[in-house]
């Protein structure tokens, strides 16, 4: 007990207090270890003699000279106004009662008196009930903190008796019917009966899962929007969807993350219905949140007049420079999701669809030419397209760069030149940097963005970081040295900038030069 609560000394602190033995040796060491406490006690209104519970905390803080605060609320009332249960909306207001009345005393720090036996039950229980984790209860949690989670209830016991101090009993502590009840009085005794131990066991447990917890969400939160998920670890893709349906105010069960996480990794498509109705689908390595309308894009350029501008209709096809094609195999390619393809818009003639409103768009063959439309990153992509064919043409491995300023005027390009100059570090993304860092006059292009045909290797995003590129767009993936999900994405690391990626621009034209100039080559 003194060791646990020494280092509140001196210290202005909200001690929870229920008037059960636990929260009352809590107050009582708070006290020895010289510590300033406010007594908080929060009345859930859950049995007839609540209210003397209360009184007697009140009575108790009055004895010992401790500040103290008191609030209540129908837990019961409340649980069923707002479709929770009661565990959870017991939990959730007394956390805010003692939130509330700590910010009103000027306090940062609420103390609860949560102990070792605590904690083996909440892991027990979790674990019964499949839940994703097994870290049990964290001893510390906002301005929150659980100081005798390594104290035992015969500890407890132990130094009230030797106070002479006494506590309440809550009636409910014997009602089985509860699962932490069952646990405490049926399960935990019969455990221990064969396994001595078992209560230290679980904790250590709880303790041992919390830092790999920590570990695999600080690997999880590395995931940058233009990391691949599919290939990832589903440890990881777990973690990754738990934050990001909690970002969004979903609530998921286990069983759910496992299904999502699994059809992430492989690239499949599933459609699941959250806790409180909400659908929520991952496909094509994909998250798509309700309501997540894609980014779609609507005409803003002069165009031939006849051309009308409409959503898909079954039977469109589109000309593509590689043949024609159905609409609904291009939108599913470009991983639009299916209960937004209907919403694509598009501009159509008697010769068909002629422009796809995605990001970027999809043109049909030769229809760009016939409008005033203008993109400098289309253009800068079409440059490094050019430079990855003049790097076909020499026998080189077919990746062109090109560097745009601020304005998106091109000031660098630049392809492989490796086998020409003997110098396998000779990459189209140097070259090109190389170039740009002549014409502005500086090596540091913040303002730049870096366009390049194949995914960079570890030795060109270097390149890239240190040059301060502000943005890198590449189209093909590049599964044998890419730097930025291909093999690794390196950018989940701290580095000293951070430049936003684009993955995937324009990919099915780059990978297809990739694939005919190899092609090319083992004929030739």
């Amino acid at each position: 007990m003194g060791d646990a609560l020494r280092p509140y000394r001196g210290r202005r602190v909200v001690a929870g207090v229920s008037g059960g033995a636990d929260s009352v040796a809590l107050l009582r060491g708070l006290l020895d270890a010289g510590a300033e406490p406010l007594a908080a006690h929060f009345d859930h209104m859950l049995r007839p003699d609540s209210a003397q519970d209360a009184a007697w905390v009140e009575a108790l803080a009055a004895e010992l000279g401790v500040p103290y605060a008191g609030g209540q609320a129908d837990v019961g009332r409340v649980a069923q106004a707002r479709g929770w249960n009661l565990e959870e909306a017991a939990r959730r207001l007394r956390y805010s009662f003692l939130t509330r009345t700590a910010k009103a005393a000027g306090m940062e720090t609420v103390l609860t008196a949560h102990t070792r036996r605590d904690q083996a039950e909440t892991v027990l229980m979790r674990l019964l009930r499949g839940e994703a984790v097994l870290t049990g209860i964290a001893p510390r949690w906002g301005g929150v903190e659980r100081p005798l989670l390594a104290v035992t209830r015969e500890e407890i016991e132990a130094y009230l008796q030797a106070l002479g101090q006494d506590w309440r009993e809550d009636s409910t502590n014997a009602d089985t019917a509860l699962t932490r009840v069952w646990l405490r009085l049926d399960v935990l005794p019969l455990l221990r009966s064969r396994f001595p131990a078992a209560e230290e066991t679980l904790a250590a447990l709880a303790g041992r899962a919390a830092e790999d917890e920590a570990v695999l969400t600080g690997l999880a939160a590395a995931i940058q929007p233009h990391t691949p998920l599919s290939g990832q670890p589903p440890a990881l893709l777990r973690r990754w969807l738990r934050a990001e349906l909690g970002g969004a105010g979903l609530k998921v069960h286990a069983g759910q993350l496992r299904e999502l996480a699994a059809a992430l990794a492989v690239g499949e498509t599933r459609h699941l219905t959250l806790p409180g109705g909400q659908p929520v689908s991952v496909t094509g390595g994909q998250l798509v949140l309700p309501a997540a309308r894609p980014n779609f894009s609507a005409p803003d350029f002069d165009h031939p007049a006849e051309w009308q501008g409409r959503t898909p209709q079954p039977g469109d096809r589109i000309r593509l420079p590689g043949g024609t094609r159905r609409l609904s195999d291009v939108l599913a390619e470009a991983r639009v999701p299916r209960d937004w393809r209907s919403q694509v818009p598009l501009l159509v003639s008697a010769q068909g669809v002629q422009w796809v409103g995605l990001r970027p768009p999809v043109w049909a063959a030769g229809a760009r030419a016939q409008t005033g439309w203008h993109d400098p990153l289309w253009a800068g992509m079409d440059a490094a397209l050019a430079q990855a064919r003049a790097a076909a043409a020499a026998q080189e491995v077919p990746v062109g760069a090109a560097v745009l300023d601020a304005s998106g005027a091109v000031v660098g390009l630049g392809r492989n030149r490796s086998r020409e100059c003997g110098d396998m570090t000779r990459h189209a993304e140097l070259e090109a940097l190389r170039q740009a860092a002549g014409v502005l006059g500086t090596p540091y292009l913040s303002d730049c963005t870096l366009v390049v045909t194949l995914e960079p290797c570890p030795m060109c995003l270097g390149a890239a970081l240190e040059a301060r590129v502000g943005r890198i767009v590449y189209g093909a993936a590049n599964p044998k040295a890419g730097a930025l999900g291909g093999v690794h994405d390196l950018l989940g690391h701290r580095w000293g900038v951070q430049p936003q990626v684009q993955g995937g621009y324009r990919a099915g034209e780059c990978a297809r030069l990739l694939k005919e100039a190899f092609a090319g080559f083992r004929r030739g």
